[in-house]
């Protein structure tokens, strides 16, 4: 019997997604755990495993949005079930139809650079949506490939194929440009579309500017007492025990200052400011494909290492796109820190609905007056951004003062 391959649930949240790409083409054969297709919400990019092994049979195109628990596909168990859902459930296209007709095994070599290609009546040369994407991933040519799905319709398969045998890539060329415009004229090099992740941080920030009267402060800590913390209890820690972080003694002191000012840790919803009974720190990552900010959860009533381990964990969910839209709502303050890329200071953006979010720089060692005399220590710049309809100027400059003060002092976090 045919397993569906179902949209899942994955927030409290979320009620549709897009289907951004199968991960087989029509007809092949899936492992149970092989990810399958990938799936895009407005929180995160998801790699779904298949949910059993079988002949894939798909009824939804790549790029459309779909719904939750909606099936849309089918992993038949044979070639025979394979055809009998092609007729009972048609697929995607007719090129999917097509695809899952034509066996894999019988794909052809690739194509020698001189042999033609079949192209529609259009020119445009035929080939199926995943395989078109898997060679512009590659640079291949689809000129250059032999198709072997019905009338000579490059699949999948041709493009894994001409991979294998190591076919060249198409060389890169810059886009003509008229010898008119070549001084004045402006062309693109690259078009990069404003959706996914992107449309994301591109509506919360036009947001985030637009909806609050938002005003940044500054300060600088001494880190002397937070490094000298940090490497103390790395230095107790076993060879599993995992290593602190910076980020995660800053996510505590953070918690311990909005136990103590409460009134930072708010939200406007309608005519309403709430207060939030829990605190949720935010910490912003951003891994390559754009700025995600999972949050940690309670990291008031958890100890520096639970918090890093929670850290580190966020980042390898990122990384391996487990994240779930749970993982980044919730949020009632943001962390962002710029120290790695040697930025002192800047002025971080808030995170709605949230109303503050502190950026922090490079920890650096600089000269500093200090009983009289000059010496040399670690300092870190510290900025907070807060929304001014709800956060009074005075409450802000307690609330990153009491901040400074367990940074410099890390022993007052206790309690």
């Amino acid at each position: 019997m045919a397993i569906e391959i179902v949209v899942p649930k994955l927030g409290l949240t979320m009620k549709e997604a897009t289907l951004v790409k199968w991960g087989f083409g029509p007809g092949e054969k899936v492992a149970a755990e092989e990810i399958v297709l990938v799936l895009e919400t407005d929180k995160v990019t998801y790699e779904m495993p298949s949910p059993g092994a079988g002949l894939l049979h798909p009824l939804v195109e790549a790029g459309e949005t779909i719904q939750v628990s909606q099936v849309v596909g089918y992993l038949a168990a044979d070639e025979a079930e394979l055809k009998k859902l092609a007729a009972e459930s048609p697929a995607a296209s007719a090129g999917a139809v097509a695809e899952a007709a034509a066996p894999v095994e019988a794909a052809a070599p690739a194509a020698a650079p001189s042999q033609a290609t079949a192209a529609g009546s259009d020119g445009r040369v035929k080939a199926s949506p995943l395989a078109r994407a898997m060679a512009k991933e590659h640079g291949l040519d689809l000129n250059r490939l032999k198709g072997s799905g019905p009338g000579g319709r490059i699949i999948r398969a041709d493009v894994a194929r001409a991979l294998e045998e190591g076919l060249p890539a198409r060389p890169a060329e810059a886009p003509p440009v008229p010898a008119a415009e070549e001084e004045l004229g402006l062309s693109p090099a690259q078009v990069i579309p404003i959706q996914g992740v992107r449309r994301i941080i591109f509506e919360n920030m036009r947001s985030s500017l637009q909806s609050q009267a938002q005003l940044t402060i500054h300060t600088e800590a001494s880190a002397s007492q937070m490094v000298a913390l940090r490497q103390a209890l790395n230095q107790r820690s076993g060879p599993e025990g995992g290593k602190v972080s910076l980020n995660a003694i800053l996510v505590k002191a953070i918690a311990q200052a909005l136990k103590q000012h409460p009134y930072v840790n708010v939200s406007v919803e309608g005519e309403e400011i709430k207060v939030w009974a829990q605190i949720h720190v935010g910490v912003a990552m951003d891994l390559g494909e754009g700025l995600i900010v999972p949050k940690v959860r309670r990291p008031d009533l958890k100890s520096l290492r639970e918090i890093s381990r929670d850290l580190d964990e966020l980042v390898d969910k990122a990384r391996s796109k487990r994240l779930m839209p749970d993982d980044l709502q919730g949020g009632t303050f943001t962390l962002t820190n710029l120290g790695a890329w040697d930025v002192d200071d800047f002025t971080p953006i808030v995170n709605p609905p949230e109303s503050a979010i502190l950026g922090a720089g490079r920890v650096v060692d600089k000269p500093v007056a200090r009983d009289g005399q000059v010496v040399i220590e670690p300092r870190l710049s510290l900025s907070l951004t807060f929304d001014h309809r709800v956060i009074d100027g005075a409450p802000a400059a307690r609330f990153l003062k009491t901040l400074k003060d367990m940074i410099e002092l890390p022993g007052l976090m206790i309690g």
